[in-house]
Formats: structure tokens, C-alpha cells, sequence
């Protein structure tokens, strides 16, 4: 399907997938873009880029029928994406609110693709390599990852039962310019001098650079075969932790951080959780956060390949220099 001159309405679009989305869709792809946003005057980036704002939330699903009047085109990109929360916080954004979008679109009547940002945290953690698209979802306790595989049944459901068209695009460790959690996060750590691996980094990371996916999102728009399908969107191959984060010392002129065996780390984690706990408050060095850190996950991209014509067109290399330009130019390496 050729998308210029189509209408799209980006839900998440002042988040960090959503706003760059939105960014490249009015700018290179010739899209009439609408963001739907709780707030404004955070949205004032997109606004000058020509973006249409709609007030709305995706909680609110009486707010949703005016943005998406006579749109051809959905990407939901908002999510609660946070490891705090309660069940009831997430599932209130993450299912029922992709369920709202859902019913909207096929109201709108016009609508002829949704593309759903999802996760391949939808596997369940499985520890193996190179994991297809055939592996069936699974729950496994964690209430961000649950939740995904949840928003994704509503999703499909919509496809099966009401014939609306959408592609799940499961996207892996998403890095680069601006990514809160594996970009600014672990700048922020080394910066403290706070970064320790587990088990010397040997373990995996899954990464792919923002703007890989951005292609992959809007490829999921374009190719008609792609129409009822999951898509996992992650970059050639796993990178050990050790050489990610490693990327981001060398930007702070740091070479090599200490290590702890994976047993000491799951302990001081659980102390951790124990301290917060008493206080009434959650923490980052979890055991979650340390078994992350401990994972052999790896994600094939084969069928994003064969499907969309999709390849990563950045490498870690260059994604990393990329990365370093912007947070250099808004002076977080200072």
C-alpha cells in the first residue's frame, strides 16, 4: 500500500518510538500525521512539525472517534512501559487501552491497516537463540510482558472476528536517541559510576537502533503481506552486554567496568528489593533487571526480511555514532 498522502493517527506519539514515528512520517514519507496526546505542551515538537494534535487518551475511549475520523492509517505506540506499577495501572493502558484503539478503528470504518507496537517480551523469556515468529506466546509473571501478550490477543482478535487489517511489529531492545531505557539509563549509571556487569557482560543484548525500526513500522504499512501477521524487528545479531554498554563508556572515556558473578548479583538485587519494599519503593536493580542481564534470548529477523523486504540498514557501529552525536549536542556526556 503507498502511504503518502494517506492519514495516520500515532497513539504514544510524545514517547521515544512514537515521536520519532511521527517525526519521519511527515518528513520523509509525505503522511498527513495526528497524535493523539494527553498533554499538549509536551506535544509542541510535533506541533511544529505540522503534526495535528488530538487531545485524548487511550483510557478514555470517548476521546478517540475525533482523531480517528476519516483516518487510513493506526500506529499504536503507547504502552505503559514502566516495570512499577500495579496490575490494574498496566492492564488499564496496555490491554483495555488497546482494545479502545481497536473498537475506534473498526468505528471509523476507514481504517485500512494497524500497526500494533508490541514486544518480543510476548516469548517469555524463553533463553533461546534465534526465536521465529512460530514460537507461541506465553505469560510468565511479569506484568509488562504479560500485558503485551494480552494487548496482542485483542489485536489479532480484531483481525479474526471484525476483518480489521493490523501486523503486530515486535520490536527487540530498542537504543538510540533518546531511548529511556537503553540509551539514557545507562548513560546515567556509568556517568554514577554505578555500571557493574554480571558475569564479565557475556551474556546477551538484543538491540536495534530506533531508526531500524521506524523502517520496520512503516514497512508493516506498506507491505500488504504483512496484513494479520507478528513481526519481530531486531537488528542482525545479539551483542554481549559487555560491548554494548562498553559503547557508551568509551563516549564517557571509561574502557572496562568491574563484574560480579551472577549469584552475588541476584542477592544484592533481592537485598535491594527488600530496602525499597520497607520504604514503600520500587528499584532498579531488581532481580528482574539481573536476570535480564543474565539472558541468552536471541530473535530471528528472517520473516521481517522475507515478508516486509525489510534489513537493518544501521549496524551497532554506527547506530552508537549516531547516538553519541545527539546526546553530545543536548550535553548529557558532559
Amino acid at each position: 500500500m503507498d502511504i503518502s498522502g494517506k492519514t495516520a493517527l500515532i497513539t504514544g506519539a510524545t514517547g521515544f518510538i512514537g515521536g520519532r514515528l511521527a517525526k519521519r512520517l511527515a518528513t520523509e514519507h509525505g503522511v498527513s500525521v495526528r497524535a493523539l496526546v494527553r498533554n499538549p505542551a509536551k506535544a509542541a515538537p510535533l506541533a511544529a512539525l505540522g503534526i495535528e494534535l488530538f487531545p485524548g487518551d487511550i483510557t478514555r475511549p470517548e476521546t478517540l472517534a475525533p482523531a480517528l475520523a476519516d483516518c487510513e492509517l493506526v500506529f499504536h505506540a503507547a504502552a505503559w512501559v514502566s516495570e512499577s506499577g500495579r496490575r490494574d495501572e498496566v492492564w488499564a493502558v496496555n490491554v483495555a487501552g488497546t482494545q479502545h484503539v481497536v473498537d475506534a478503528a473498526v468505528a471509523a470504518g476507514t481504517v485500512r491497516r494497524l500497526v500494533h507496537v508490541s514486544s518480543c517480551a510476548v516469548y517469555g523469556s524463553l533463553q533461546q537463540f534465534d526465536i521465529t515468529e512460530e514460537t507461541p506466546s506465553r505469560r510468565r509473571g511479569n506484568l509488562y510482558a504479560d500485558s503485551k501478550v494480552e494487548a496482542e490477543a485483542v489485536v489479532f482478535n480484531a483481525w479474526r472476528e471484525r476483518g480489521l487489517p493490523v501486523v503486530a511489529a515486535r520490536a527487540s531492545q530498542v537504543y538510540g536517541l533518546g531511548s529511556p531505557q537503553f540509551t539514557l539509563r545507562p548513560v546515567e549509571v556509568i556517568k554514577a559510576g554505578k555500571m557493574v556487569l554480571v558475569d564479565g557482560g557475556r551474556y546477551l543484548c538484543k538491540p536495534v537502533y530506533i531508526d531500524n525500526l521506524v523502517d520496520g513500522l512503516i514497512l508493516c504499512a506498506q507491505a500488504d503481506a504483512a496484513v494479520g501477521q507478528a513481526i519481530n524487528l531486531t537488528d542482525d545479531r545479539p551483542v554481549p552486554w559487555r560491548d554494548f554498554f562498553g559503547a557508551y563508556g568509551r563516549m564517557l572515556g571509561i574502557e572496562s567496568f568491574p563484574s560480579v558473578p551472577y549469584p552475588l548479583a541476584w542477592l544484592a538485587a533481592l537485598a535491594n528489593e527488600a530496602k525499597a519494599g520497607l520504604r514503600g519503593q520500587k528499584t532498579g536493580l531488581n532481580r528482574g533487571a539481573v536476570n535480564a542481564l543474565r539472558s541468552k534470548n536471541s530473535f530471528s529477523n528472517q520473516k521481517a526480511r522475507q515478508v516486509l523486504g525489510w534489513t537493518p540498514a544501521v549496524n551497532l557501529a554506527e547506530g552508537m555514532r549516531r547516538t553519541e552525536t545527539w546526546l553530545r549536542a543536548r550535553g548529557y556526556l558532559d
